[in-house]
């Protein structure tokens, strides 16, 4: 059909508009290559037809093949391109490739027809914009000439292909976001119906008491001065009774909003329930006294302990005898009982009131319902304590459950593991961290501070679901917006999958030759090379980070795994302190300890070139800092110098010299510096380094004049390398100075500023890293661009 002649062209024309209309038509990706199947045949006159599409979470290919002749696909494949196969060929170049069937069909790319006796396969890449969407490919049973007009018609129809599959991509995307409004209306509905219900339950259920308190208060001051008005101290003990009843609301309401919010912790430990139970009968004893009730106990002898926290589930006992109390008949008894199955604990407690109807059973734990039994008085109570244990249970991994028969008592069940599910708790405890806007806000602010400490355009962070069978992304840059939303990976699956497992940290310098995950790099990645580390709280693995694109384009390597272990510790830390406390002032202090850091990155005042990283890592290796101390060295040499955001912006681009007292305000950085690290910082480690990088050897640093090996190490290692890098790089009133004279600089100054032990190693560095068989490495690092900062030579 795509052929040089008038007529020929005449019927293209046709077939195009007939193949215009199927892409328009089509509702889903299936129909419309099914669709487009018979027309790309038409039209391009071949044989057979394949097309697949790219799988953006897997890396993997996928689609259906058809041959002249068939209306329904001959053949289906799914499989991860080798690296140089035809269709790899085709997806990296992004180019139309002509090649013959043997190629074609090689492992890698094998396309599914039924006859495959075709001459020439052709490849062309489906892109729409900058996405690339697949490969469509052309087999033909004789020789192609691959004309200008042919070349220009195939582009035509790879380019209807694409359009037709962006336009259904962007009809799903835009059905899901409706779903998804819609889902968040409904929900936002749902909170303020149940926001409403509760506040006109609350206002009611304040009134009561507060009216009694009042009635009594206005009768006591009537009669304040009424010597014979025999009924003072029975006012006065119901409006007492009145109080304790509005103290008790309040704390109820209060320890439901914590547990709700996430803010209550399971402190959990080995609990023994027959212990427990004698720890609660003080606290019930006065309501069953004064019912005339009996307490009995039936716990299983040799009962195991239970996992669990001690104080709520002793909340959890007593709520639920004090409710037995009050439905039970005077003179009669309330029953605890406790006994093991399997895994589990099951606690009981019985009364022998009066039942529960049937259509109340389901609303028994239901916030502020009280159950009204037929025919006797209203019960008195807030309403809360059932829900408060149906809560507690809850959060403890179990289940409370109630059997009934009117006129024959009640008895709750609570069901417990005996062994807490500590992650499923630890998950649930992140769940304001997930919906919070400004809790996410801090894992953003977090994300975007690991991108610039780590030199690197695409970093995400990536939580776990509560049964741990999968993670999904919950802060992320340089993603877009709907890989974010869609991305899922299973536990044990791909780069995220095995880290999340095995919790180990990994570094792949070439994802498409890695032995152990050996998959086409993804399009979105400029690099092949990428970091996963574990992200740990309470000694569990909570998710991973992910961290691609080093914007120097080079490959990650250890080091910078060294250092992302490093920060991804401090990103940890400030996600535990805002999970223990969510108040404003703990979450403020923490945004403001990551903001710094990015800030400073952003303005420049921490040091932007790689290279005093990685001299100061390797630095501190050869005089022997471990493998942990070297570690934090990395991370210190990223950030050490926060404390300038204190200084004036005006002060440090002068290029006169400074007066005393700006001096003592420069000098103050190191302090400035621990303050604003102080929320996320784990060790002292890093505080003794960072006021450590300023001092001398003889004594005449700052700010604490330490001197020789008062001076730690590390801090010793990093002054060394932090003025190397301030008189190699230049500043803004001065020129950077020639390596040669920055060395005899330091010799010179070895045994007064610097630990000359230190100096040597360093000269040696320099050194080797300017030998022949390390100049590509050295000059990739002096490419970077050149940043300045004031040091202690100024």
């Amino acid at each position: 059909m795509i052929s040089e002649g008038g007529q020929g062209r005449g019927r293209l024309l046709g077939s195009l508009a007939s193949l215009a209309f199927a892409a328009q038509s089509a509702f889903d990706a299936r129909g419309l290559v099914n669709a487009l199947a018979q027309h790309v045949l038409e039209i391009a006159g071949a044989d057979g037809f394949a097309l697949f599409l790219l799988d953006y979470e897997t890396g993997e290919m996928k689609g259906d093949a058809f041959e002249r002749g068939e209306r329904a696909p001959v053949g289906h494949a799914r499989y991860a391109p080798r690296s140089n196969a035809f269709l790899e060929r085709v997806l990296r170049r992004e180019a139309l490739v002509v090649e013959t069937p043997a190629a074609a069909t090689a492992p890698g790319s094998a396309i599914p027809w039924r006859d495959g006796s075709f001459e020439s396969v052709l490849g062309v890449p489906v892109v729409v914009g900058t996405a690339l969407l697949g490969v469509a490919v052309l087999g033909f049973r004789r020789g192609v000439t691959l004309t200008d007009r042919r070349r220009r018609a195939l582009r035509y129809l790879a380019d209807q292909i694409g359009l037709a599959l962006d336009r259904l991509r962007a009809r799903a995307e835009i059905e899901s976001k409706t779903r998804q409004l819609e889902e968040a209306r409904a929900a936002l509905q749902r909170i303020d119906e149940a926001k409403s219900d509760l506040i006109s339950i609350v206002s009611h259920e304040l009134r009561t008491p507060l009216t009694a308190i009042k009635a009594y208060t206005e009768t006591l001051l009537d009669n304040a001065d009424a010597s014979t008005f025999p009924l003072h101290k029975r006012f006065l003990g119901i409006i007492d009774e009145e109080c304790d009843r509005l103290a008790r609301m309040v704390n109820d309401v209060l320890d439901l909003s914590r547990m709700d919010s996430g803010r209550r912790r399971l402190n959990t430990v080995p609990v023994s329930l027959a212990r427990l139970i004698e720890e609660v009968a003080p606290t019930v004893e006065p309501g069953l006294r004064q019912r005339g009730l009996r307490l009995q106990l039936s716990i299983e002898p040799a009962l195991p302990t239970i996992e669990a926290d001690p104080d709520l589930l002793k909340q959890v006992l007593v709520n639920l005898i004090h409710n037995a109390v009050k439905f039970s008949r005077e003179g009669g008894a309330v029953t605890v009982s406790a006994f093991g199955q399997g895994d589990r604990i099951r606690i009981g407690v019985e009364d022998q009131g009066p039942g529960i109807a049937q259509d109340q059973i389901a609303r028994v734990f239901d916030r502020f319902y009280r159950v009204e039994p037929e025919g006797g008085e209203r019960v008195a109570g807030t309403g809360l304590g059932l829900a408060i244990v149906k809560r507690v249970v809850q959060l403890h991994g179990g289940a409370v459950t109630v059997e009934s028969e009117v006129g024959h008592g009640s008895r709750f069940v609570v069901d417990l593991p005996r062994e807490q599910q500590g992650f499923r708790a630890l998950i649930q405890s992140l769940t304001p961290l997930f919906e919070q806007p400004d809790l996410r806000h801090l894992l953003q602010v977090s994300v975007e501070m690991i991108a610039e400490v780590m030199d690197a355009g695409i970093v995400s962070v990536l939580f776990f679901s509560e049964d741990g069978s999968e993670m999904a992304i919950h802060a992320a840059h340089g993603l877009d917006a709907d890989t974010v939303a869609r991305t899922r990976v299973r536990a044990g699956d791909s780069i995220a999958g095995w880290v999340a497992r095995t919790s180990e940290n990994l570094l792949v310098e070439d994802i498409e030759t890695d032995r152990r995950f050996r998959k086409m790099n993804h399009p979105q990645y400029e690099t092949k090379s990428l970091l996963c580390v574990p992200l740990r709280l309470a000694g569990e693995t909570v998710g991973v980070v992910n961290v691609n694109n080093k914007r120097n384009g080079l490959e990650f390597d250890a080091d910078d795994l060294g250092l992302l272990v490093a920060v991804v510790k401090r990103v940890a830390a400030a996600v535990d302190r805002v999970r223990g406390d969510a108040s404003p002032e703990t979450l403020e202090a923490t945004l403001r300890t990551v903001r710094a850091i990015l800030r400073a990155r952003r303005t420049h005042l921490l040091p932007g070139s790689r290279r005093a990283f990685k001299l100061a890592v390797e630095l501190g290796r050869r005089v022997g800092l471990s493998a942990e101390d070297a570690e934090v060295l990395g991370y210190v040499a990223r950030v050490h110098d926060v404390g300038m955001l204190e200084i004036d912006d005006g002060l440090l681009l002068s290029a006169r010299r400074w007066s005393p007292e700006e001096r003592r305000d420069v000098e103050g950085h190191p302090q400035a510096g621990v303050q604003m690290l102080r929320s996320i910082e784990l060790t002292s480690k890093v505080n003794e380094i960072i006021l450590g990088h300023h001092e001398h050897w003889d004594g005449h640093g700052y700010p604490r004049g330490l001197a020789g090996d008062q001076i730690p190490l590390a801090a010793r290692v990093l002054a060394v390398v932090d003025a190397w890098e301030s008189m190699t790089a230049g500043r803004p009133y001065r020129e950077p100075v020639a390596e040669a004279e920055a060395m005899a600089e330091l010799r010179r100054c070895g045994g007064t500023q610097f630990d000359p032990r230190v100096v040597e190693e360093f000269v040696r560095l320099l050194a080797e890293e300017a030998a022949p068989e390390s100049k590509g490495r050295a000059s990739a690092v002096r490419g970077e661009p050149a940043s300045w900062r004031p040091d202690a030579l100024r």
